[in-house]
């Protein structure tokens, strides 16, 4: 059983706890510990958010360099067989027409068989999109000249 003097100080918190009087507030060890909660929550956010942002930006580029590609392809595909010569070219007119001025597309058209005195030949068409020295899209194709495709006839 309580002795008298334990029952006393236990009256004494319980009415301490109740008193409206005393300001309700924080400690500052409480806020302390408050802060070092949410910094060791944040940082590796922050890293998280960073990580993204990056890889928001490399999607950015490499979807520009792949229409750019496509683009360029495009002109090719529209472009009279004789008139695409073997060698590399940098046309500009994809990158200035859809507004990537800082994107280098350049054109390579190699031989794979037969030559420009050929009845019959075949060109390899590559088309390479950079920014700066990072390879931001590539598209290859090939063009024939008189190639008879299947059974003849």
């Amino acid at each position: 059983m309580p002795t008298q003097a334990k029952l006393w100080t236990i009256v004494r918190l319980i009415r301490r706890c109740n008193d409206p009087s005393r300001a309700a507030g924080f400690t500052l060890i409480e806020l302390v510990m408050t802060m070092v909660i949410v910094s060791i929550v944040s940082v590796p956010l922050s890293l998280l958010v960073g990580a993204h942002l990056k890889s928001v930006f490399i999607s950015e580029e490499d979807t520009a360099g792949k229409n750019l590609a496509s683009c360029e392809m495009e002109r090719v595909n529209n472009t009279a067989y004789a008139s695409l010569t073997a060698g590399t070219t940098t046309p500009t007119n994809c990158s200035s027409d859809l507004g990537y001025p800082s994107y280098t597309v350049s054109r390579t058209i190699v031989y794979v068989q037969g030559d420009d005195a050929s009845a019959e030949s075949l060109k390899k068409i590559t088309i390479d999109v950079t920014k700066g020295s990072k390879n931001r899209g590539s598209l290859v194709t090939y063009l024939a000249k008189n190639v008879t495709f299947g059974p003849a006839p």
